[in-house]
């Protein structure tokens, strides 16, 4: 299997963490969104397991797009670890397989979706933990992962939020078809461990990036990337006072790992919350990076214009002390995570 040099290095980092890594040997899991960046991460972690240390890893991905998908994974297609299941992650589990682990990874993340589609974003989230859930149960898993987000702690007065710190969504919010299908998806994990005794883990991640992400998607850090990418300006269409707190894709599926195979507790938050920065820090910082590009940041603010996608309060950032306590601790800091990001890109 051929990797970007970065993303390579990133593994290896990864898998110097004292995770609990034979847990994994022999097992079959099934990750949902395979296609997206996190979950790519964490499938490539594992079949590098596969064969680094012979790991016999059974790696099942759900995807809806089947030519997309088969684009992406094409070079490890051939390979008898790792399977391709192509459906809408909302509809009940095609496949005959028992399988020992599921990580839910599927779900719509931007605020352009989530206007468009607001059903789908819900669905995905409600729906696909149900039906992984439901497969889990009658497969014999014993281990549950849920992807969540920190949008689920909603409109608070606190700057940083702890796994117990839960502040107010409004549920009739088109805007709230994100948090509240995470909330919905959160409380399913619950339910299936109490009543069924499945082993549900949830980590709760922020802004994540690196290698692999949409440049030029409608978020803010893929757009100024794709400006950084193209030698562009980089246009803000707002004030910049919109707050951040980016996490390095290495250390978030780190994070993830500990989480799934070693952390004690259900619910972790997973985020570097040490260098939070604006939206007017974070351009300012991408043109010093990068000054030999010559770009600069332009202020550009529609008069009275805010998308109908973006949270209308602020979020606390996440508080990681739990799974920092545990073990995990995030290693890449937010400029070198940038030019590393940049570098796979080129």
């Amino acid at each position: 299997m051929q990797l970007h040099h970065v993303v390579r290095e990133d593994i290896d980092r990864i898998l110097q963490e004292p995770v609990a890594w034979e847990m994994l040997k022999g097992k079959k899991v099934l990750i949902s969104g395979v296609n997206g960046l996190i979950a790519t991460y964490l499938v490539r972690t594992m079949l590098v397991l596969n064969d680094t240390r012979d790991y016999s890893i059974q790696i099942y991905g759900i995807a809806r797009n089947e030519q997309k998908t088969r684009d992406k994974w094409k070079e490890v297609l051939e390979r008898d670890d790792f399977h391709l299941v192509i459906q809408d992650v909302t509809k009940p589990v095609d496949l005959s397989e028992d399988i020992d682990m599921i990580i839910h990874a599927a779900s719509q993340t931007g605020p352009n979706q989530f206007v468009a589609d607001p059903v789908g974003t819900a669905m995905g989230n409600v729906l696909g933990a149900y039906q992984l859930l439901e497969y889990g149960r009658t497969h014999g898993t014993k281990k549950f992962l849920l992807l969540s987000t920190r949008e689920i702690y909603g409109r608070g007065s606190l700057d940083f939020v702890t796994e117990e710190d839960y502040g107010s969504v409004d549920p009739t919010s088109i805007r709230s078809c994100y948090p509240e299908g995470k909330r919905m998806a959160e409380n399913l994990c619950a339910c299936y461990k109490s009543q069924y005794g499945i082993d549900c883990k949830i980590a709760r991640i922020a802004h994540t990036y690196g290698p692999g992400m949409l440049l030029s998607d409608g978020r803010v850090v893929g757009d100024f990337l794709g400006n950084v990418k193209n030698r562009e300006d980089i246009v803000m269409n707002s004030d910049g006072s919109g707050t951040l707190a980016l996490t390095y894709i290495g250390d978030v599926v780190a994070g993830l790992f500990y989480t799934l195979l070693q952390f004690q507790d259900m619910v972790y938050n997973v985020s570097n919350s040490e260098e939070t920065v604006t939206v007017k820090q974070l351009a300012e910082t991408l043109c010093d990076i990068f000054a030999d590009r010559g770009i600069k940041l332009v202020m550009h603010i529609p008069e009275g214009e805010k998308s109908a996608g973006y949270l209308s309060y602020k979020l606390g950032f996440l508080k990681s002390d739990k799974a920092m306590a545990e073990g995990w601790k995030p290693k890449v800091c937010l400029r070198d995570g940038m030019k590393r990001t940049m570098e796979s890109y080129e």
